[in-house]
C-alpha cells in the first residue's frame, strides 16, 4: 500500500515513474521482536566493525567534486541523470535506517537501534557527496523536503529484508566493477567523485552483510517453499530494475566507456553468485533463457519509450498496447526461468 501526497518539488532529472527511487516503511513493531541469539557473534561482529567507521577518512568533506573535463549537453544530462537518482535513492536508504534506528531505540532494543543508526551514518554521507557533486553542477536538491512530499511505500518486514540484502549487493558490484574499469582506463574519470566508489563499495557490502544476518534471524525466512518464492521474486525484480535502468542511463555508461549491456550482465552475474550465501535459491543465468529474454525486455522498452515521444495519435497508442502486451508476456517468461539450490552451485 502507498501513502501519496500531492505537491512535491520537482528536481531536474527525476520524472514520475516505476524505476524512480521511492521512500520506504516497514513493521517496525515486527522489526523490533528480531531475536538476535542465534547470530549474536555475528552480529557482535559487524557492529563493532561499524562502530570502528573504517572509511571515516575516506570521505573527504574537503574534497573538490567540480568536473575534471567539458561535457557536451547530452553527456552533462547523463551524469546529472546518474547523479540525482544515485542521490535520492541513497537518501531514502538514510531515511529507512534512521527511521528504524528511532523506533527501534524507542521499542528498547538498543544494539539493534545502534547498528542502524550507524548504516544511516554511512547513507548520509553517500548521499552528501552526491549532493555535492550536484551543487558542483549548479543543481540544488532539497532532500528533507522531497522527502515530505514524495510517496512512502510500505513494505511488509521479510520485502525489505530481501530487497535491502539485494540492493547492497548490487550497489556494490555496481560501485567495484566501474571503479575497476576507471583504474584501467583513467582517461574515463571525468570526475573526482568516482576516486570514492571503493570505500563506498565497502560500506554497499558491509550494510548486505548486516541484512544477510537478520535474514538469517527469523527461521523459515530463507528455506523452505517461503524462502524459494523470495528468492525468485526479489532477484527477479531487482534483476529487472537494474536492467531498464542501466538501459535509461546507457549514455551514463558509455561516457565512462563502458558497454551498458555487459556492465548490466556482469552485475547481474556477480549479484546472483553472491546472493548464494543469504538465499536458498539462484537464477542459472548460464544455462536459461534469463539473459537473453533480458535483451528483449529492454528492447521493447526502449521501443515503448521511444513510440510515447515519436507516435502520437491513435496509431501510436495501439503500437504501445501492442509492446506493452509483449512486454507483459517477457516479464512472465523471465520470472520463470530456472532455477537452482544454492548449495549445489559450483564456487
Amino acid at each position: 500500500m502507498t501513502a501519496t501526497t500531492s505537491g512535491a518539488p520537482a528536481a531536474p532529472h527525476l520524472r514520475e515513474d516505476l524505476l524512480t527511487p521511492r521512500f520506504y516503511t516497514t513493521e517496525i513493531a515486527k522489526a523490533a521482536r528480531t531475536d538476535l541469539e542465534e547470530q549474536r557473534s555475528s552480529f557482535e561482529a559487524m557492529l563493532s566493525e561499524m562502530e570502528a567507521d573504517y572509511n571515516r577518512d575516506h570521505f573527504d568533506r574537503r574534497a573538490p567534486l567540480d568536473r575534471l573535463h567539458d561535457l557536451n549537453p547530452e553527456q552533462k544530462g547523463a551524469y546529472e541523470s546518474y547523479l540525482v537518482r544515485s542521490c535520492v535513492s541513497e537518501f531514502s536508504g538514510f531515511l529507512l535506517f534512521k527511521e528504524l534506528s528511532r523506533q527501534l531505540r524507542d521499542a528498547k532494543r538498543p544494539e539493534l537501534s545502534r547498528l542502524f543508526n550507524l548504516m544511516a551514518r554511512d547513507e548520509a554521507r553517500h548521499a552528501g557527496f552526491l549532493n555535492r557533486a550536484l551543487v558542483a553542477e549548479g543543481i540544488e536538491i532539497d532532500l528533507p523536503s522531497l522527502s515530505g512530499k514524495r510517496p512512502i511505500t510500505w513494505f511488509p518486514l521479510n520485502w525489505v529484508l530481501y530487497s535491502v540484502y539485494l540492493s547492497e549487493k548490487i550497489g556494490y558490484w555496481r560501485y567495484i566493477l566501474i571503479d575497476r574499469h576507471l583504474k584501467a582506463h583513467p582517461e574515463n574519470a571525468f570526475a573526482p567523485l568516482f576516486d570514492f566508489f571503493e570505500p563506498w563499495c565497502q560500506d554497499e557490502n558491509r550494510h548486505g552483510d548486516i541484512f544477510n544476518m537478520l535474514i538469517r534471524c527469523w527461521p523459515g525466512l530463507n528455506s523452505g517453499l517461503r524462502g524459494s518464492l523470495l528468492s525468485r521474486f526479489f532477484l527477479w525484480s531487482v534483476f529487472l530494475t537494474h536492467s531498464l535502468t542501466v538501459c535509461e542511463r546507457g549514455d551514463f555508461y558509455r561516457l565512462l566507456g563502458m558497454d551498458p549491456d555487459h556492465f548490466d550482465a556482469e552485475v547481474m552475474r556477480q549479484t546472483n553468485r553472491t546472493a548464494r550465501r543469504a538465499f536458498p535459491r539462484v537464477f542459472d543465468l548460464e544455462n536459461s533463457q534469463f539473459l537473453a529474454l533480458r535483451d528483449q525486455l529492454v528492447d521493447t522498452f526502449r521501443r515503448l519509450n521511444n513510440s510515447k515521444r515519436d507516435q502520437p495519435g491513435l496509431a501510436g497508442a495501439w503500437t504501445r498496447l501492442g509492446l506493452r502486451l509483449r512486454f507483459g508476456q517477457l516479464l512472465l517468461r523471465q520470472f520463470l526461468q530456472p532455477m537452482q539450490a544454492s548449495n549445489e552451485v559450483a564456487a
